[in-house]
């Protein structure tokens, strides 16, 4: 019996244990084929009198087909290797759905379908949504390069290409470097401080290696535990110096695995790519679809964080300061950062921070966020236990709105070697319903990251785990929350990052938030919640020197947004860092660190945007005011957030749905230039 397709048959939910590497060139070859012949036979009845279910919703039926092929591929790209033959395989469907895009939103034929259809008489009276789509569409079209003379869109589609595989380049590096160092540990003295539960992970690390003691690897995890608990000064710095320098020309392996030239090649692609399209610089092209006005506006906006926070930041490094004297440490170095300020932090309270986990495990955090979510915005979260998965960690949680089921979020909770190093959300489906009326429903994916435990022992969170736990969630429930039925319109991808951002800000507001945890935190072995007042000694001690994060946070939205806004002034990117750090000396970073060669942020969706997060979650905190004043299990203000901020979709701004939910105008001095223009 023939071998069935499984990316090239119908599914409720992916078919992500059954695709195979030899399934994936085949289905995409058919799913672009296919899909040449349906735009081909769409353009024929629809060039003279276009209608919306016709071309609209038919080309969608088209896109979607093929995105969701490519969505169970990448993820199981990203989570599942599956040795040299999927390698390949996926390398050459990217490829080819690559060129079947560009080609596509290269169809002058299609355009002007479109056009036709948005200047017709029926488009007149389309209501926002629809306006809104065809909007976003035509775009697409303009920003591909549509308008441009033939011998300019081949340079556009060359330097597309370039751009992709430069960003492909630069997270192999990336990979490499993390991989290419490591750190065996033979006395359980030089890991003095670390919790019982990093140092028996890097036991296990040691014994996959084949060794004995305890190993220590370049990951996000281990770098933090590290940095904040190691009592070993030169282990940390050893640490520090091998973790800031990855795919540079210093440190251990300085000039093996260099993101600097790559870097600066992408860069100026990138430029000159905003030049073809009428565009000053890459950051003025990123703003299009964003709520910022101007790149003046984000600069001014970043730079009046960094004066906002400028007296806590001098605060902070005083404070630290007097603190080393009594710690033996003469001069603070960048290593010392985090594991002074843990150890001040530690004194505000009775018992040690790290034992705030006991309260947090993640079976139990779930049930509750769960729970969470069902009263504020009326729905039902159920986990399932059967369906196709691609690892057994995998959980799945259907959501269900008057006993019909409306989407479903993939929970994939723990880090694995094969797996990026950091925790996101991924978008396999979109919500749409076709021209007969059928709907297909919305699948979100959370990768949180975490550190799996060993066997018998709970997984158990510490307060930056549920952070990310419930900024994950808040993006899932963005997505699968809408009720628009547009395609282009109902994904959180579709969105520009400072609105893709906000959900998730907003939701890590109610993990400090003192009625909110009373209620969360719950013991793993005796089901006791902590007090108000342990509450609010471990909210201070969070808190306290918490604004090293804050400024790297700033110098990295205003480092990635100079560095695409200034292409051509000829500083070198070193040159722009070394900028940037004097606006905020507060950070004084050693003169061998290259963050911008390990600076992923830049190579996976977020050039010239790593602003949206302190952008997003300024109003984040403008709309958490709201739950705060009406009680924050209040459901009529859940079930008014949902109507104004989930349900439509990418039809209108975000700044108009905060407003409609806030019932009043934002405050003028969030963004001077954006609001009430």
């Amino acid at each position: 019996m023939p071998d069935i397709n499984p990316l090239l048959q119908r599914w409720d939910l992916p078919p992500y244990s059954a695709v195979r590497a030899e399934h994936l060139v085949p289905a995409i070859e058919k799913i672009i084929s296919d899909n040449r012949q349906a735009i081909s036979d769409i353009i024929a009845s629809q060039s003279a009198l276009p209608t919306w279910d016709d071309l609209m919703l038919a080309v969608d039926e088209t896109d979607a087909r093929l995105d969701e092929a490519m969505g169970i591929i990448e993820t199981l790209s990203i989570v599942k290797h599956d040795g040299d033959a999927w390698e390949i395989a996926s390398g050459t469907c990217h490829d080819a759905v690559a060129q079947y895009k560009t080609e596509r939103l290269s169809n002058q034929a299609l355009f002007q379908a479109y056009q036709r259809l948005a200047q017709s008489p029926a488009a007149a009276n389309y209501d926002e949504s629809r306006k809104a789509v065809l909007k976003k569409i035509l775009r697409r079209f303009r920003y591909s390069g549509i308008d441009l003379p033939l011998d300019q869109q081949q340079q556009l589609t060359r330097l597309n290409r370039d751009i992709a595989a430069l960003e492909r380049l630069f997270l192999t590096h990336l990979e490499d470097a993390s991989a290419a160092w490591s750190k065996r540990i033979n006395d359980v003295a030089q890991l003095r401080g670390l919790p019982l539960a990093t140092k028996d992970r890097l036991a296990l690390n040691a014994r996959q290696a084949g060794h004995e003691g305890w190993l220590i690897t370049l990951d996000q995890d281990t770098y933090n535990q590290v940095m904040a608990y190691a009592e070993d000064r030169p282990l940390r710095e050893e640490y520090f110096v091998a973790f800031s320098t990855r795919s540079s020309d210093q440190g251990p392996h300085a000039g093996q695995f260099d993101n600097g030239p790559v870097l600066e090649l992408l860069l100026a692609q990138r430029h000159r790519k905003a030049l073809l399209l009428g565009y000053e610089n890459f950051a003025q092209l990123s703003l299009a679809n964003r709520m910022a006005e101007s790149t003046e506006q984000v600069s001014d906006f970043l730079r009046r964080q960094v004066a906002l926070k400028t007296p806590s930041f001098e605060e902070d490094a005083q404070a630290l300061k007097a603190f080393a004297v009594g710690q033996g440490i003469a001069e603070v170095q960048p290593w010392d950062h985090e594991f002074l300020a843990e150890k001040l932090r530690q004194q505000s309270l009775d018992t040690p921070l790290e034992s705030l986990r006991d309260y947090f495990p993640l079976d139990g955090i779930l049930r509750r966020i769960c729970l969470f979510s069902e009263r504020m915005f009326g729905v039902r979260i159920v986990e399932q236990t059967a369906f196709s998965r691609w690892h057994d960690n995998v959980r799945l949680f259907e959501v269900s709105e008057h006993e019909q089921v409306i989407g479903y979020i993939y929970l994939d909770p723990f880090h694995r070697k094969e797996a990026p190093d950091f925790p996101w959300t991924a978008t396999p489906r979109n919500r749409r319903m076709d021209a007969e009326g059928r709907l297909t429903l919305p699948i979100a994916v959370i990768h949180t990251n975490f550190t799996e435990v060993l066997a018998d022992q709970p997984c158990l969170l510490t307060h930056l785990d549920l952070r990310v736990l419930f900024h994950e969630f808040g993006h899932c429930l963005h997505h699968i929350l809408t009720r628009s039925p547009h395609y282009t319109l109902s994904g959180i991808s579709q969105l520009g990052r400072d609105t893709s951002e906000f959900a998730g800000q907003l939701f890590e507001r109610w993990c400090f938030s003192r009625t909110f945890l009373l209620w969360l935190a719950a013991h793993y072995q005796t089901g006791e919640g902590l007090t108000a007042d342990q509450i609010d000694k471990a909210l201070i001690s969070i808190q306290t020197h918490s604004s090293w994060q804050t400024a790297r946070l700033l110098m990295a939205g205003l480092f990635d947004f100079q560095l695409h806004r200034s292409q051509g002034d000829g500083r070198s990117v070193r040159q722009v860092f070394e900028d940037v750090q004097q606006e905020i000396p507060h950070l004084k970073l050693s003169s061998y660190s290259r963050l911008a060669n390990s600076f992923d942020y830049m190579v996976t969706g977020y050039g010239a945007s790593v602003y949206a997060y302190t952008w997003s979650d300024t109003l984040a905190t403008e709309a958490f005011k709201r739950f705060e004043r009406d009680w924050i299990f209040n459901v009529r203000t859940g079930k008014a957030f949902r109507e104004a901020v989930f349900s439509p979709g990418d039809s209108r701004s975000l700044l108009s749905s905060l407003e409609t939910f806030l019932e009043r105008p934002l405050a003028e001095d969030l963004f001077p230039a954006a609001i009430g223009s």
